[in-house]
Order: C-alpha cells, then sequence, then structure tokens
C-alpha cells in the first residue's frame, strides 16, 4: 500500500526561520502567518462573526470589538493553511504534524498552541473588555509617562493676540511598571502524544489560557484599585451610606463619580453583590431582568456591562466592593514580546515538553476612568 504524500500548505519551506522572521519584525507569529496565507477579507469577517457571537453584549468600536478583530486576523491565515495541509481536530497531533510524512508541518504546532491558549484567554479574561489599549514594548520594565491632567489642562483657552498659548506637559513620573511573567510547561509521553487527538489538546490548551487569563484579570483590578505604583493612581473608595447596605442610590452614586466626558461602562462584582443586585427592586422588573431569566445575560444597570468575578487573586477586590470602568481610558496593558513557545525532549524517560510563557503588566492612564464602591 502506498503512503498517501503530505498535502502542501499555501507557505512554502515553512520552518523555524519563520520564527526568527516574526521576531525580527516584531510580529505576533499568528500575524505573521496570516500576511503569508492573505486569506481574502470575507474569510476573515465570517471567523469575526463566530468570534463575535461568543460574547453577546459586544457594541461595535469598543476595545473588545477591537480585541475580536484582531484575533480573527491572527488566526485566519492559521485555519486556511491547517485546512490547505489537510489537518483537521479530529487528527491526532502525530499525525497532524509529526509524522514522517508530515514533516513540514512541524513548525505549525507553536502556532496552533499560541493560538488555542490566546482563544481560551479571550474567553475566560477581563482584559480584553476592560483594557483601553495594547502597547508592546522590549523590555521587562518600562518608565511611565503622565500628561499634566486637569480640565483647565485639556482646555482650549481664550487668548489675546500675540499671548503666550497655555501649556500642557507631558513628563516621565517616578516610578515605572514592572511586567510580570505567566508562563506553564506541558508534558507528554510519546505514547499520549502519538494518540492525543487536536481536538482534546485544544480543551486542554484552552483551559490553560482561561487561567492565564483569570491570573491576568486578578493583576488588572488589583492594579485599577491599589494602583501601578505611581504616586495618586490608587482609587479613592466611595463609603456606603449605612455600611453593608447595597440599595439603587449606591450604584446611582457610583455612576455619578465619574466626570464629565466619562462614563460608567463596565462594572465588576462578586457573587455576593450580584445576588444582592439582582434581587433588588429596581432590577426584579421582568422586562429589566428578562435578558438574564431567558439566556443568563447580566442585566446592565444604569447602562454597563456587568462582570460576575469571583477569583480571589486581587487582595483589593473584597466581597463588599465594586469596580466600576470606563474602558475607553482607565488602563493600558503592556506588552513584552508575544507567547513564548518553547520544545525539548527527555530522552531517557521519552517525555515531550513544551514551555508556554509571556511577559504582562498594566498601568493606570487616566485615574478619572475607574471608581469604586466599599460596603464596609
Amino acid at each position: 500500500m502506498h503512503q498517501i504524500a503530505a498535502r502542501k500548505g499555501i507557505v512554502k519551506d515553512l520552518d523555524r526561520g519563520f520564527y526568527e522572521e516574526a521576531r525580527r519584525q516584531e510580529k505576533h507569529p499568528l500575524a505573521l502567518l496570516t500576511e503569508l496565507v492573505a486569506p481574502e477579507p470575507p474569510e476573515i469577517e465570517a471567523i469575526e462573526r463566530r468570534l463575535a457571537a461568543k460574547f453577546p453584549t459586544l457594541s461595535p468600536g469598543s476595545p473588545l470589538a477591537q480585541n475580536v478583530a484582531d484575533w480573527a486576523y491572527m488566526v485566519a491565515g492559521l485555519e486556511k493553511e491547517l485546512a490547505a495541509r489537510g489537518i483537521s481536530r479530529s487528527d491526532t497531533v502525530e499525525k497532524a504534524f509529526f509524522s514522517s510524512a508530515n514533516g513540514p508541518n512541524q513548525p505549525l504546532f507553536p502556532v496552533f498552541l499560541a493560538g488555542q491558549i490566546i482563544a481560551g484567554q479571550m474567553a475566560g479574561s477581563l482584559v480584553p473588555h476592560l483594557v483601553a489599549s495594547e502597547l508592546r514594548i522590549n523590555s521587562h520594565v518600562q518608565e511611565k509617562v503622565t500628561v499634566s491632567d486637569t480640565p483647565s489642562t485639556r482646555q482650549l483657552k481664550a487668548v489675546g493676540e500675540g499671548q503666550d498659548l497655555p501649556k500642557t506637559t507631558i513628563s516621565r513620573t517616578n516610578g515605572s511598571i514592572a511586567l510580570t511573567k505567566y508562563g506553564r510547561m506541558l508534558e507528554a509521553s510519546y505514547e499520549s502524544v502519538r494518540l492525543l487527538h487536536l481536538d482534546i489538546l485544544a480543551l486542554q490548551l484552552n483551559r490553560m489560557g482561561r487561567q492565564i487569563g483569570i491570573d491576568q484579570s486578578d493583576d488588572l483590578i488589583e492594579t485599577l484599585i491599589s494602583g501601578d505604583g505611581t504616586a495618586g493612581s490608587a482609587i479613592s473608595f466611595l463609603t456606603a451610606t449605612a455600611a453593608g447596605v447595597l440599595n439603587y442610590d449606591e450604584l446611582v452614586r457610583l455612576f455619578l463619580a465619574f466626570p464629565i466626558g466619562y462614563q460608567m461602562r463596565h462594572a465588576v462584582i462578586n457573587d455576593t453583590l450580584l445576588r444582592t443586585l439582582l434581587n433588588l427592586a429596581e432590577f426584579k422588573d421582568p422586562m429589566a431582568g428578562f435578558r438574564f431569566t431567558r439566556d443568563g445575560a447580566l442585566p446592565g444597570p444604569l447602562g454597563a456591562e456587568w462582570h460576575r468575578w469571583t477569583s480571589t487573586g486581587s487582595a483589593a477586590f473584597g466581597t463588599d466592593r465594586i469596580l466600576a470602568v470606563d474602558d475607553r481610558q482607565a488602563i493600558v496593558l503592556y506588552r513584552e514580546g508575544d507567547l513564548l513557545e518553547e520544545a525539548d525532549q527527555l530522552i531517557d524517560k521519552q517525555i515531550a515538553r513544551r514551555a508556554m510563557s509571556e511577559w504582562v503588566g498594566f498601568a493606570k492612564w487616566d485615574n478619572a476612568a475607574s471608581a469604586a464602591l466599599k460596603l464596609n
């Protein structure tokens, strides 16, 4: 019986040099692969619609919508290249990437891993919802730059002819943002790699990505509340009029904590307070809570998108607190490089190992774009 020849992909002569080129161009390997594969716009748009369906409250033009669009672009090249090479999710890892017939597919394995982990991060993280911008840097530490920012420094002033224009100063602060390394080692015996199906591996990688997303979300929440280490970046809590009591008036006070030009667009709340909120008379009305009773989507009190958050990874986010955010200006994410994937083998134990890691940090950008309520 003749062995079926491996199907060639769209990108010819794909090898490890692909990753070196991605680093040289300072691009994510998934994005570079999409450039090389060059999918048609309708193909990318179809993936974007599929991803957007996972976020029922997605608003056009929001930071989350941009993140979904970016992710659709990044994954489009991988999906098309895998299809061109005849690789399906029902294949085993060995058949898809490591058999002798499919040797040319091996360089695709790291981007497949990265793609699945990023998908998990998108699904289980508050970062795509709350971060205003993502910036790439070439260091584990970023010096913070601030703008002298008060209403008077933002306004255009009436000035007489020949008079000096008022100044707004952009300067470095006496502080820096330290990035945190997130990572995980994945080990598998030769036998399990040979027999493991891609769809099962993808599920596990999604779970790993979700956990990374949870950990990063905890760091994001901690930064929003406690600050990024620079002066004045910590939130000043609103305190409840009656200790321990959450009512409609407290939510209105939180809403009004945002000055003109800002908006309470998102709110993060734990299970205890969420239960109280959902049982407030103002939100028990069948029409107000219709989406929640029908499909579990949280109602949007005061026009905000509410997020249930039960992780205890942020010390500053207790069970008596609600965090409110204007996602357009509150916080930025710094990233050094991309998700780094490395591989080696323990020959004596016949174990294949894959290490995945990335460096991420958060910085408060505009302190007026976040507020928090404390009941006790």
